[in-house]
C-alpha cells in the first residue's frame, strides 16, 4: 500500500529541490544468476544514478553517542533514484563514498534520508 502522500507531492518536492541536491550514485551489489548453487557467483555492483546531499549530524547525536563520528546524513531525492535505497548500498558524492547503515523516509516518500559511514 502506497502511503496517502506519495506520488504527485513527492514529484512536486523532487521538482523543486532537483537544482539543490549534487549529482551521485547509489551502487548496490547485486547477485549473478547462473553457476552452481553450492558455489554461487560473486555478486556484481549495480549503479544507479540519483541527486543526493551529505549533512553533519548535530553536536547532540554525536555527544550522546547515537553516531559514529565518521557518519553522516545522506540525503536522497527519491524521485531521482529507481530503486529503495538499503543498508549495505553504497553512495558516492564529491567523489566520497558512504555506506549506508540506517534508511528512512519521510511520509510523502520524497526524501530518503540515511545513515551513511565513511
Amino acid at each position: 500500500m502506497n502511503p496517502p502522500l506519495s506520488g504527485s507531492l513527492a514529484r512536486t518536492i523532487g521538482s523543486a529541490f532537483k537544482g539543490l541536491f549534487l549529482p551521485a550514485l547509489l551502487v548496490r551489489n547485486v547477485p549473478q544468476t547462473g553457476g552452481d548453487p553450492a558455489d554461487p557467483l560473486p555478486p556484481i555492483p549495480a549503479n544507479f544514478p540519483c541527486k543526493a546531499i551529505v549533512e553533519s549530524y548535530s553536536d547532540y547525536f554525536k555527544a550522546n553517542n547515537l553516531v559514529n563520528a565518521s557518519d553522516r546524513k545522506v540525503l536522497i531525492l527519491a524521485t531521482s533514484v529507481g530503486v529503495r535505497p538499503k543498508p549495505d548500498d553504497r553512495v558516492t558524492i564529491s567523489g566520497i563514498t558512504f555506506t549506508l547503515q540506517d534508511v528512512a523516509t519521510d511520509p510523502a516518500e520524497a526524501v530518503w534520508t540515511c545513515r551513511g559511514s565513511m
